[in-house]
Formats: structure tokens, C-alpha cells, sequence
């Protein structure tokens, strides 16, 4: 699991891929949400990026184990830039397992 975060027009966004089983039984789960900085409690302790709301997941799984398939969360929306952003992130990943 990875979590990847961006500023874009003063908002933090964040990408969240995980990875589940082996061989023919892979899925991958991708999910572009904007972050939520937590607080650290102490001040050595820089606050740190957590996910909000999900926006867009991507689930990408072998043929045999159906269609790869995106899923759009009702009324909350992103910029088309961060959209677009999310996609080369997911596609370069997905050419890097060679899928």
C-alpha cells in the first residue's frame, strides 16, 4: 500500500493504491480522494496527510477475474486537472506490473 499526495490551486489531493493477491488472483485498488492534514500532537512531529472522502476508485484485476471497473462517488467532485493527474498515476503503475 502507497499513499501518494499533491497540491493543486491550494488543495491537497492524495492517491491511495493497495494491492491484494498473486499471480492470476492480483487486484489492484486505486483511490483519488482530496487529504486532510492530521495533527501531529507534538511539535517534532510534523502533521501529516490523511485521505478524505474517496472520489474516484479504480479497480484493476486480471481479465479472467472480470473487467477492470471505476467507481465515481456521488457529488463530490475534483478538478478535471486532478482527475487527470490520478489517471497518469494509475496507468504508469499499471504499465510498471504489466497490466
Amino acid at each position: 500500500m502507497s499513499l501518494t499526495t499533491w497540491s493543486h490551486d491550494g488543495d491537497l489531493y492524495c492517491a491511495l493504491f493497495t494491492e491484494t493477491g498473486v499471480a492470476s488472483g492480483r487486484v489492484r485498488h486505486f483511490e483519488l480522494s482530496e487529504a486532510r492534514l492530521v495533527p501531529s500532537g507534538t511539535p517534532a512531529v510534523p502533521d501529516s496527510p490523511a485521505p478524505g472522502p474517496t472520489a474516484v476508485a479504480v479497480v484493476a484485476q486480471e481479465l479472467a477475474e472480470g473487467p477492470p471497473t471505476a467507481f465515481f462517488s456521488d457529488g463530490h467532485t475534483v478538478p478535471f486537472a486532478v482527475l487527470q493527474h490520478f489517471v497518469t498515476m494509475v496507468a504508469a503503475r499499471l504499465e510498471g506490473a504489466g497490466g
